[in-house]
């Protein structure tokens, strides 16, 4: 019997991974700290938005995401994220990406998916619909497979297997799993600790919009972020703090997922049959097995599959816990990315007060100023506001949180000399 009991890799594995979090790589991998900011107007007219740090949407998709309904749960994954017909992702490997090295790291990103998933990954520098991997200023994805290429963009920064893999995530229709209905139960979000202009960055989806499948939430999922940021995401059993952003590759509930999801019976057709201990039917031979067969846990992140019949039980999945937990109070005065002195340096401080209160608070020496300034905090924040946008039902949230002087939320907007003088103290 498969001892199921044997849980050291999957207790200790985060703890052990020394280095940047999945998180910090996504925030430092961006050359310019303006690649986040929400609003993107594209070159040939068209309003993105940058959510969640590495998530590329259309302004309706943001919308219609982030839009509250009384409606039914629906599997939003299928009507919002395309998924890929018939389980074939086509991809481009552009020639911005051009190091032998940083081509295998995704190489090797896709084969992860293609060793766990129903997905076949098939290169083509023609199909209308293509992931196109590409050099760029980021970290980022589109959610699910759009009308027209779509950029997985990887800056030096970003080129490791695990960011990879967390990009492909995104394209075939993932969510971050912090960002799920359910993830109060599972973690809380300190909003008092976050930057008003960074709240879009956690807000989460509506149960009306995001299906997690039957599959239960994943502190280790490699869709989960980490503890870059102290205070922000707080999990609720305890034992898990230290290890949610792991950027080792998909997880068994990832997999789990991948494979419900993309339920392809015409391309990979299995027999359809109820798996105990939650696992699941896999379609292709593995590990020396015939196809179809029912998979579990092991509870080895690193090798995170096994038979179902050769264990009595799943692994134990998080304690449940009270909401009356212990959390960071006081903003910790702390920047966020690493090259602040350089950004300091290039006189950002002054000329970027709304950015750099955002990243490099503790260079720029802005802990603990400006809380009662009614400001915008993009230089964007007049077009949507012109465009009538600070009212929308998918979007009122966020204009109120980053653009309140632009939607006409301050009683008297802050005079830009004030803002100086109080965050510069000159």
């Amino acid at each position: 019997m498969y001892k199921i009991n044997n849980l050291t890799n999957y207790y200790l594995f985060q703890r052990h991974v020394t280095g940047k979090s999945l998180d910090k790589y996504i925030i430092d991998g961006a050359p310019r700290a303006e690649m986040f900011d929400f609003i993107h107007v594209m070159p040939e007219g068209e309003v993105m938005v940058m959510t969640e740090f590495d998530l590329l949407l259309s302004l309706n998709q943001y919308k219609r995401l982030h839009t509250r309904t009384n409606r039914t749960k629906r599997k939003a994954r299928r009507d919002l994220t395309t998924r890929w017909t018939n389980c074939v992702v086509h991809y481009e490997i552009t020639k911005t990406i051009n190091s032998s090295s940083d081509v295998r790291v995704i190489e090797d990103a896709i084969e992860e998916w293609e060793t766990y998933t129903r997905l076949t990954f098939k290169e083509s520098n023609t199909s209308p619909q293509r992931i196109q991997f590409t050099d760029g200023g980021g970290c980022y994805s589109m959610l699910g497979m759009q009308d027209k290429p779509q950029p997985v963009v990887l800056a030096p920064g970003c080129r490791t297997k695990g960011v990879v893999v967390h990009e492909i995530g995104h394209a075939v229709g993932w969510i971050h799993e912090h960002m799920r209905p359910d993830r109060d139960d599972f973690i809380f979000v300190n909003l008092s600790l976050i930057p008003s202009s960074q709240w879009q960055n956690y807000r989460k989806y509506d149960t009306g919009e995001i299906d997690p499948y039957g599959v239960r939430y994943d502190y280790l999922s490699i869709m989960h972020y980490g503890s870059t940021l102290p205070g922000y995401i707080t999990t609720l059993d305890r034992e898990y703090q230290d290890r949610i952003g792991q950027r080792h590759g998909l997880t068994f509930k990832d997999i789990k997922l991948a494979n419900v999801m993309y339920d392809c019976p015409d391309v990979k057709g299995c027999p359809r049959k109820s798996c105990p201990h939650n696992g699941f039917v896999f379609h292709e031979p593995f590990k020396g097995e015939p196809r179809c067969q029912c998979w579990c846990d092991s509870g080895d992140v690193e090798d995170p599959l096994v038979l179902c019949s050769l264990i009595d039980r799943e692994p134990p999945g998080p304690n449940p816990v009270s909401r009356g937990i212990t959390a960071l109070q006081d903003t910790p005065c702390q920047d966020v990315r690493d090259d602040c002195q350089e950004m300091k340096a290039d006189g950002n401080c002054m000329a970027r007060l709304e950015l750099m209160m955002n990243w490099c608070s503790k260079t720029c020496g802005f802990c603990g100023k400006g809380e009662e300034l009614c400001m915008d905090h993009e230089m964007s924040c007049h077009l949507l506001a012109a465009a009538g946008q600070c009212m929308d039902e998918g979007l009122r949230s966020t204009m109120i949180s980053l653009c309140p002087a632009s939607c006409g939320l301050c009683g008297a907007v802050t005079d830009p000399c004030a803002i100086q003088n109080e965050l510069l103290g000159s």
